[in-house]
């Protein structure tokens, strides 16, 4: 993956990330068909199970949110329509125990595939590691695991929060003071999109400075409280990177309260439905806008090549990788994301 990334770094517009993704999905074509044996012609997977009737398949979010309701709603467009499976989308209620817990029944249960948000990468590797051993493959949802599994699809954390501090340092003129609008320690994609923005201003904009990097929680409220500190400390502050849109639209709140709209530049990260319309408006500046449905759509189009054509969870020569396109939403091209791309 370092190799893609540093093949990627460049890639800057959305035309380029929809190479990305494309690449990605070579990668991931390979990871499944690595096996190949040219005496007899056959990949490494075992032939389809006709005698199945029905295959089941069940998505353990990590909690209810806008993200993981349009990833299953993307999942449901591919599966539905293929008559023999059944789907399920199980709420893990922010507990690793419950994930567990739930990756135990579906197990039991004889899932075909499971598609996993992990709450903990660490501790729902063991959890994997036993659907592996029972030929069940797991797709994972935007966070990563630390035990090897089928796939891995994932917005573009890194890339595209370097490419947010870009759009916002000018938007800020190159200089000023920023506050960062967190999500807890310990998860893999708030590292990836803190990194990727602290590395996007040294690169772009190094005479902005990050002055506060706290935690809200991903939540609305807790980002409105949280920046209220901020401000009273930095009144000057010129712009507020808020991990993901609900944090984001916290600081918008915010900026409306104290009449900072138009002199306080803030961003989000992942476009939902909510973020685009106070783009809109000319409140919010922008956001990383990914289309969740696709990604969505992806892990069922391999769930589904999975499980019909009784691909066992060991068949893989390696993990594939699969990267979401992106696209820096602002005024300026907010309008060219089709109502039917909205969640």
């Amino acid at each position: 993956m370092a190799g893609d990334q540093q093949r990627a770094a460049g890639r800057r517009t959305f035309l380029k990330g929809v190479a990305i993704g494309s690449a990605a999905m070579t990668g991931a074509a390979s990871a499944l068909f690595g096996g190949f044996d040219r005496t007899t012609g056959e990949f490494g997977v075992s032939r389809a199970r006709a005698e199945a009737a029905r295959y089941k398949m069940a998505f353990i979010q990590w909690q209810p949110h806008t993200v993981p309701a349009a990833w299953s709603k993307g999942i449901e467009e591919v599966l539905k329509p293929q008559q023999v499976i059944d789907y399920q989308l199980l709420d893990g209620q922010n507990k690793v125990e419950v994930q567990a817990s739930l990756m135990d029944t579906l197990i039991s249960q004889g899932a075909s595939v499971i598609f996993l948000q992990p709450i903990d990468s660490v501790a729902l590797a063991p959890s994997i590691a036993k659907a592996k051993r029972a030929g069940i493959a797991v797709i994972t949802l935007n966070i990563d695991a630390t035990e090897p599994h089928a796939a891995h699809v994932e917005m573009n954390h890194y890339f595209g929060a370097m490419d947010i501090a870009k759009a916002m340092g000018e938007a800020m003129g190159g200089k000023g003071k920023v506050a960062i609008l967190n999500a807890p320690p310990g998860i893999i994609i708030r590292d990836q999109r803190t990194n990727g923005f602290i590395d996007g201003l040294k690169k772009y904009h190094p005479q902005i400075e990050v002055v506060a990097d706290q935690v809200a929680d991903w939540d609305r409220k807790k980002a409105q409280d949280v920046l209220h500190t901020i401000l009273a400390a930095h009144p000057d502050l010129g712009g507020v990177y808020g991990v993901n849109d609900s944090m984001a639209l916290g600081a918008v709140d915010v900026a409306k309260e104290k009449g900072l709209i138009g002199k306080l530049v803030i961003f989000g990260n992942d476009g939902e439905v909510a973020a685009l319309e106070s783009i809109e408006k000319g409140e919010l500046t922008g956001t990383q806008y990914t289309d969740v449905y696709q990604q969505g759509r992806l892990a069922a189009a391999a769930a589904t090549v999975l499980a019909t054509g009784g691909v066992p969870a060991n068949s893989f020569a390696h993990q594939s990788h699969l990267l979401m396109p992106y696209v820096i939403a602002t005024k300026d091209n907010v309008g060219s994301i089709q109502p039917s791309q909205r969640w």
